[in-house]
C-alpha cells in the first residue's frame, strides 16, 4: 500500500469520523427540543381554532420554553383537541386554573402556545385538561377591519360634507363663524343682555343705598325699623286714631240728626231757632222770671228784721250752725 493510498484512507476515516459526531450532536440538541431524552407529561387544552398549529411547535410559561405540541386533532366543528407534553417538574409552577393560548413566535414565526400559571394552591397533573383562550379568527379580524375602513370613509365623507356647509356660512356654525345673520343677531343679544346686566346692577345698588338710608338714617321709617318701641307707640297712635275717627264719624252723625230735629218747628228748639216772636216772649217770661225772684228775696230779707217773724229765722240759723258743727265734729274724727 503506497503513501498515497494510506493518505486517502485515513481523510476518509476522519470525515467518517466528523460527521459521525456532528450527526449525534445534532441528534442530542433535536431530542433535547423534542423531550426524546426527557421525562414528560401530557396535558389538554381545548381550543375553538389554533390557527395554523401543529406537532413540535413550542410550548412557553414565562418566557422558557418548557414542552412541545405532541398532536393536534378536530374533536367536533369548532373543536380542536391539542396535546401538550412538558418536561417534568415543570407542573409545580403550573396551577388547576392556569390558561392556554395561542401565539407567535415573533412577527412572521412558527404558532406557539403560551401557558398563564394561574394562582390556585393545587398543582396540574397528568391527563388534565387546562383552561384555553381561543385566539380570534383571522377572517373575522380581516371583516371587522373592513368594516372599520367603510365606516371611516363614510365618517370622512360626512366630515367633508359639513366643513363645505361650514366653509360656505351654511348653518348656524357656518353663520357664526363667517358673520351672518343669526351672528349679528346673537351679538346684539349678548349687548342687551350685558346692558341690562348693568341696569340690574345700578337699580340693586339704588336699592341697597335706599335699604341702608330706612335702616340707619333719618327720620319715621328709619325710626320705626330700627327702634321696636316707636313700633308700639305708633300701633297705638293709629289704633286711637282709628278710634276718634270713628266717634267723630259717630259726633258728626248725631250733629247732623240734631241739626235736623232743630230745623224741624215741630219741637220746641226748632220753633226757639225759627220763630223770633215766640223767642222774644220766652226773653220776656224769663226777664219777668228774674224781677220776681229779686223782689221775692227782698220780701224774705224784710220778714227776717220783721219783729213777728225774726225769731223763726235766727232759730233756724241757730240750728243750721249746730249741725255744720256736728258736721265738722265728725270730720276731724
Amino acid at each position: 500500500m503506497d503513501e498515497g493510498e494510506i493518505k486517502e484512507r485515513v481523510k476518509l476515516g476522519a470525515f467518517v469520523a466528523g460527521g459521525s459526531v456532528l450527526f449525534l450532536i445534532a441528534v442530542f440538541f433535536i431530542g433535547s427540543a423534542s423531550n426524546f431524552f426527557n421525562k414528560t407529561f401530557v396535558v389538554s387544552a381545548i381550543f375553538k381554532n389554533v390557527e395554523g398549529l401543529k406537532e413540535g411547535d413550542k410550548v412557553w410559561l414565562s418566557g422558557v420554553q418548557i414542552g412541545v405540541v405532541k398532536t393536534v386533532r378536530i374533536a367536533r366543528v369548532g373543536e380542536v383537541v391539542v396535546s401538550l407534553s412538558l418536561r417534568e417538574k415543570q407542573n409545580e409552577f403550573i396551577r388547576k386554573n392556569a390558561s392556554a393560548s395561542i401565539g407567535s413566535d415573533g412577527l412572521i414565526g412558527n404558532k406557539i402556545v403560551v401557558i398563564q400559571p394561574g394562582n390556585s394552591p393545587v398543582i396540574i397533573q397528568e391527563a388534565d385538561t387546562l383552561n384555553a383562550v381561543s385566539p380570534a379568527d383571522t377572517q373575522q379580524l380581516i371583516n371587522i377591519a373592513k368594516e372599520v375602513g367603510e365606516n371611516t370613509r363614510s365618517i370622512t365623507f360626512d366630515l367633508k360634507a359639513i366643513s363645505s356647509k361650514i366653509k360656505n356660512g351654511q348653518g348656524i356654525i357656518g353663520e357664526l363663524l363667517n358673520e351672518g345673520a343669526f351672528a349679528k343677531d346673537l351679538r346684539q343679544t349678548v349687548t342687551s343682555l350685558k346692558i341690562s346686566g348693568e341696569n340690574i346692577a345700578k337699580a340693586s345698588s339704588e336699592i341697597s343705598a335706599v335699604t341702608e338710608e330706612m335702616k340707619h338714617g333719618r327720620g319715621l321709617v328709619p325710626t320705626l325699623l330700627s327702634d321696636t318701641s316707636y313700633v308700639s307707640v305708633f300701633k297705638k297712635t293709629i289704633s286711637n286714631v282709628k278710634k276718634v275717627s270713628i266717634s267723630a264719624a259717630t259726633i258728626s252723625k248725631s250733629t247732623e240728626s240734631i241739626t235736623t230735629k232743630m230745623n224741624d218747628r215741630n219741637n220746641s228748639i226748632g220753633v226757639l231757632l225759627a220763630d223770633t216772636a215766640f223767642a222774644h216772649r220766652i226773653q220776656t217770661i224769663i226777664k219777668n222770671s228774674e224781677s220776681a225772684s229779686f223782689k221775692l228775696d227782698q220780701d224774705m230779707e224784710a220778714l227776717k228784721h220783721n219783729f213777728l217773724t225774726r225769731g223763726y229765722f235766727r232759730k233756724q240759723e241757730k240750728k243750721e250752725k249746730k249741725e255744720k258743727e256736728k258736721d265738722e265734729a265728725k270730720g276731724l274724727k
